[in-house]
């Protein structure tokens, strides 16, 4: 039984002439005919009783008609669910990012979004690098703002932005009159690190090696969020992107002049799987919205 054997045959039944039913259908008369007995032959039921020039339902026919309209209803359904979707009236996209990136970066820019597609439901997951992968590659999330790089042959990755990586201090640490520090001064500093699978704690470790020494480290562990908290109580001090700070007024950040520190932050998607209209819009939308605005859009004290 074929789609077009329902259409057919509820057209049939809603007007008892196969021509007025064929006018409507744009088809010969004919053709319908044979359409309808084709249908009957694969039921193994007559569905129309012929009355002069008239047809009417059997009752295998009437038994059929209700079941042929709730399909033919469900599919013109999904034609328009399909409509509105390419037209982005309704959809659902969930996008994966680190909580600084979730905090900071995109409320601004998924408001934007959302009013300019209020059909459209967003949902966010936050968590670090790895967990956003293993969310892609789950399909959980549609896309995912990661630091860059990621190794990944089934991603697409797409570049935003460069963040600085600053050096933040306690309102009452000596540092916090200056605006900026070199890293081969913090050789004596307390430092409080990120975990040991995380980006930053890399980048850390990597910029006091390259001022020639190692970290004296007094805590580690903790999302960036916590790291901010300690260092605002003087515990210690701490590298972290300037997304985590920015508004922040516990912590002063000072700008590391002897090296250049920064976090590559990009979009990527599964190159292997189709993106819905809704996912394909908000790619666009965030590509095009980050990279038309300069970084102190979104880091600014």
């Amino acid at each position: 039984m074929e789609l077009r054997h329902l259409r057919y045959f509820e057209a049939v039944a809603r007007h008892s002439h196969v021509t007025r039913a064929a006018a409507e259908l744009h088809i010969a008369q004919p053709a319908l005919s044979k359409q309808i007995s084709q249908l009957e032959r694969e039921l193994g039921i007559t569905l129309f009783d012929r009355v002069g020039r008239s047809l009417r339902l059997t009752e295998a026919g009437e038994a059929l008609l209700p079941y042929a309209r709730a399909i033919l209803a469900q599919v013109e359904e999904a034609r328009a669910a399909m409509a509105e979707r390419i037209g982005l009236k309704a959809g659902r996209v969930t996008i994966g990012a680190p909580p600084t990136v979730g905090a900071h970066l995109l409320p601004p820019l998924l408001t934007i979004f959302h009013q300019r597609y209020p059909g459209i439901t967003l949902r966010l997951h936050e968590a670090g690098i790895q967990s956003l992968l293993d969310l892609l590659e789950a399909g959980i999330t549609d896309l995912a703002v990661v630091a860059l790089p990621v190794a990944d042959e089934q991603l697409t990755v797409t570049p935003l932005l460069n963040e600085p990586l600053v050096l933040i201090v306690s309102t009452t640490h000596p540092l916090a009159r200056r605006s900026e520090v070199m890293m081969t001064e913090l050789r004596h500093e307390r430092w409080i690190l990120s975990p040991a699978s995380y980006e930053l704690r890399e980048a850390t470790l990597k910029a006091c090696r390259e001022a020639g020494f190692t970290p004296q480290t007094v805590l580690e562990g903790g999302e960036t969020e916590t790291l901010v908290r300690f260092v605002a109580a003087g515990l210690g001090v701490s590298l972290v992107p300037a997304l985590a700070v920015a508004g922040c007024t516990d912590v002063v950040r000072l700008t590391v002049s002897d090296q250049h520190l920064t976090r590559s932050l990009g979009l990527v998607w599964r190159s292997d799987r189709t993106a819905s209209p809704a996912a394909r819009a908000l790619r666009e939308f965030l590509v095009n919205e980050v990279r038309q605005r300069p970084i102190e859009t979104f880091i600014r004290p």
